[in-house]
């Protein structure tokens, strides 16, 4: 199972991971970061990055 629509390498799925990851941070600490604390997005974009990266 692929989670990306399109044949990549691991390169690709790093960049995309890591713009990912700048975007849900972004949007944390906009409007979620008074609720929760930043780490728990970090936490949650490692674990979506890894997985991106195994199953990419």
């Amino acid at each position: 199972m692929r989670i990306l629509p399109m044949k990549t390498n691991l390169f690709d799925r790093i960049f995309i991971g890591a713009v990912v990851m700048f975007g849900l941070h972004l949007f944390w600490v906009r409007f979620v970061e008074q609720f929760i604390p930043l780490y728990v997005a970090t936490i949650g974009s490692l674990i979506f990055l890894v997985t991106l990266i195994i199953t990419g």
